[in-house]
């Protein structure tokens, strides 16, 4: 039985403790705000809107997420899933909404693509093994695979809409490392799809008051509720334990003593760690790692401002198209309980690695700069009958190409230091559900 600190009370720090606690082991969570969550930020507003600050959805895309689920009290009776996990996303292609079904037939039909593109597309099957440079780029492996138009129309929209990144920037390996190994094992990336043996049906679902239920289920099932308000003072390594100097609100300072630190802090807030200059001269130049600003815009509208009614899970916006937001969830469609009764939701991803000052505008700017294209493309008459925003100076961060240096520089701090883990989503993965991958044991 070992004496954990864990720092920061987001998903990733709480999943932590809760799989601790179920060895044997004491966790103790400091967080710095009033609340536990990190990214995760669900309001039910006095409007009746549910809006969502972060992630709006979580992909279950294996047993051990399902089955951590349903052992959590409370919280497998208010998974809600969409209308239909039949609805269509879109990609805006000359100001037009192309429907997008990943299926065969569906492919050979839609718009988006030229014939051209659609014959690189499907004779990707064929490709044969080739070698890989370990450095290369997201764009330019999906374009050996699949082609520029593809990747232009297909890749580069999603990346915007998950990453708020640029593929040309991001480096294959790191960002869908599955990918790369189904290439350099298979050739090509369909074949190995195809012949993928796992049963295991993916879906996405959500919670009926937000996915901040998920990190509150787990912080209510720990033995030891997680600390907030409070301000690490200092930390510091004696005989091969950690001594964590903390004060919570406005009480006297305290200290105890771990065996093992979690840090599970965003990346460009851990060289605020109070460490010693030695520890912290040893941190990953975490500050080389792009987070590019993002503004998550929700509006709210009465239904009948819609020329047709809201079907789908929203679009996405190619870089090509040179527009200055990066797509629209249709919140109210995907979830029911989204907004009041004969209402509908929607929201707004701007800026990312494609147009960071954008994020920064005010929303009022944003609304009045945005909207009317986001009006035009829905077929909504008036103005918005709600709104919220939420400006995230520091989003998710970018895995560029090269970043097997951060990785590197990660690793040489565990080895230097054996029981302080970092363990936040610069690595295994930015998806909510890569917040359960597996992490190091305590020494």
């Amino acid at each position: 039985m070992a004496e954990i600190a864990i720092l920061g009370a987001g998903l990733r720090g709480l999943y932590i403790a809760y799989e601790l606690e179920k060895q044997g082991h004491i966790c103790t969570v400091f967080e710095s705000s009033k609340r536990i969550g990190g990214a995760l930020v669900s309001t039910r507003n006095s409007s009746g809107f549910l809006t969502e600050d972060g992630a709006h959805t979580l992909l279950i895309n294996s047993e051990k997420i399902e089955s951590l689920i349903q052992e959590l009290d409370g919280l497998k009776q208010d998974i809600i899933e969409p209308d239909s996990q039949k609805l269509n996303r879109y990609i805006l292609r000359n100001n037009q909404l192309n429907p997008l079904q990943p299926n065969p037939i569906a492919l050979l039909k839609t718009p988006l693509l030229s014939l051209k593109a659609k014959f690189k597309l499907f004779s990707e099957s064929f490709r044969k093994k080739q070698t890989i440079d370990t450095n290369i780029s997201l764009y330019d492996f999906f374009a050996k695979h699949f082609g520029t138009e593809c990747t232009d129309y297909l890749l580069d929209p999603f990346i915007a809409g998950t990453y708020a990144g640029d593929p040309k920037k991001l480096s294959a390996r790191h960002t869908f490392p599955k990918l790369v190994k189904a290439s350099q094992s298979n050739g090509s990336i369909i074949r190995s799809i195809l012949s993928n043996k796992n049963r295991f049906k993916n879906k996405i679902v959500s919670f009926k008051e937000g996915l901040v239920q998920l990190p509150i289920a787990l912080s209510q099932s720990l033995k030891q509720k997680p600390i907030t308000e409070t301000e690490l003072l200092q930390i510091t390594q004696e005989d091969q334990r950690w001594k964590v100097e903390f004060q919570t609100g406005k009480h006297s300072p305290e200290q105890r003593i771990f065996d093992t630190v979690y840090s599970t802090i965003p990346a460009h807030k851990t060289h605020t760690l109070p460490l010693a200059d030695s520890v912290k001269n040893t941190l990953p130049d975490f500050n080389s790692v792009e987070h590019p600003p993002v503004t998550v815009l929700s509006l709210g509208f009465h239904t009948d401002q819609f020329k047709k009614p809201l079907s789908g899970f929203g679009y996405l916006i190619p870089t090509k198209e040179k527009q200055d937001y990066l797509g629209v969830l249709f919140t109210s469609a995907i979830f029911k309980n989204r907004a009041p009764k004969n209402h509908s939701l929607i929201t707004v991803f701007i800026g990312g690695s494609r147009n960071p000052n954008m994020a920064s505008l005010s929303e009022p700017e944003l609304i009045s700069t945005v909207y009317p294209k986001i009006q035009n493309c829905l077929q909504i008459k008036g103005d918005p009958a709600f709104s919220y925003s939420r400006y995230w100076e520091h989003s998710i961060p970018q895995y560029h190409v090269a970043y097997d240096n951060v990785i590197d520089q990660i690793d040489h701090f565990e080895n230097s230091y054996p029981n302080f883990y970092l363990s936040g989503n610069y690595r295994n993965g930015i998806a909510l559900g890569d917040c359960f991958s597996d992490f190091n044991s305590p020494i």
